[in-house]
């Protein structure tokens, strides 16, 4: 047990190199620098949040598909993800709307990756974005400037992804793709409770219930980061979860750290911390591939600094935080190894 730990942690320094993608950090965090710089001196602090998450999600949406299909996934995800915003605002002033809809947005973006790869990660960003701003109330008013401000950044980052390899051939946009079965061709097989995401999608749902609840009891002003680290940390798969949550734990703790120093030493405000949630988000676009320690300490630091652009106190809750983290690591490991899947090689159980 002890070596299988020790490895999983020496796991969290591994680098894979050749899925380093600085080019695509430096596109998406240039794109939010001069986004938030517009918004800075427009006095709109504010809308730099929304426009964050959506150069972040949306970049991750980019996973080096072809042209014309890269440009649809792109802007399915902003779709997405606009939508979850807008829902997650409206039902924040709702507590027991709030959980029963993190619970079946949780079931959907579990159940989602029955139809590939691309679907899951969907609805992971989708599930995220709402725990978010259902975790930051806001006035119901706000849902459609939120929504649209995420349309805007998804829009630009698709535009730069995608606009590089247009000037190179513009037709591209509109090659013609390799036809794929229907999805409900695709999903309707694997709609069964032997599923593996089938599965991950119910304990999720009871998860990301739980944790949203015992957020809002808690009371702390922020309420998304329980069931939002729930969600990051929990595979269909025990071993997935397990050295998930070993890179999860990782760097939350090393971006918490560098957060106090930030915020409760240097007080870095105004532009220097719009600097430093752009150099964040090259990092989380760089690494989350290739090293998710090392993305989820640049997570930690964007939200927690992002939200102090916004005027609240967050370096306040940083024990919270913590607490939050190491919480929400028990919930997911306890969970993986409940309605496990019989391994191949196994017996059938009787």
């Amino acid at each position: 047990m002890a070596g299988h730990l020790r490895s999983v942690l020496i796991g969290t320094a591994h680098v894979e190199k050749g899925q380093v993608l600085l080019g695509a950090g430096l596109r998406c965090g240039l794109a939010f620098g001069a986004l938030a710089t517009c918004f800075m001196l427009a006095g709109e602090p504010g809308d730099v949040v929304p426009v964050a998450l959506a150069c972040v999600f949306v970049a991750f949406a980019d996973a080096g598909e072809e042209v014309g299909r890269r440009w649809r996934t792109m802007l399915w995800v902003t779709l997405w993800i606009m939508l979850a915003a807008a829902g997650g605002i409206v039902l924040s002033e709702y507590p027991w709307l709030g959980v029963l809809a993190s619970a079946a947005v949780a079931l959907a973006g579990g159940v989602a990756g029955v139809a590939g790869p691309r679907a899951a990660l969907g609805g992971l960003l989708t599930l995220v974005n709402f725990i978010i701003f259902l975790g930051a109330p806001q006035l119901p008013s706000a849902a459609v400037v939120n929504a649209l401000l995420i349309g805007l950044g998804g829009l630009v980052i698709t535009a730069i992804t995608v606009g590089r390899h247009l000037l190179r051939d513009p037709g591209a946009w509109r090659a013609s793709l390799a036809p794929l079965p229907g999805l409900w061709t695709r999903v309707r097989p694997r709609l069964t409770l032997n599923d593996p995401f089938v599965r991950h999608g119910i304990r999720l749902a009871v998860l990301i219930g739980v944790a949203t609840y015992l957020s809002q009891a808690w009371g702390v002003e922020h309420g998304f980061w329980l069931p939002m680290t729930v969600a990051w940390v929990t595979k269909p798969d025990a071993d997935g979860t397990v050295s998930r949550v070993a890179g999860r734990l990782v760097g939350t703790l090393a971006g918490l750290a560098l957060c106090a120093v930030l915020l409760l030493v240097f007080h870095v405000t105004g532009y220097v911390a719009i600097a430093i949630c752009a150099a964040s988000i090259v990092l989380i676009v760089g690494f989350v591939t290739a090293n998710y320690a090392v993305a989820v300490l640049a997570i930690t630091v964007l939200v927690v600094v992002l939200f102090s652009v916004e005027g609240d106190p967050v370096s306040s809750e940083i024990d919270v935080r913590l607490i939050a983290t190491f919480l929400a690591t028990f919930m997911a490991i306890g969970a993986s190894f409940v309605w496990r899947l019989p391994s191949p090689g196994s017996a059938a159980p009787k």
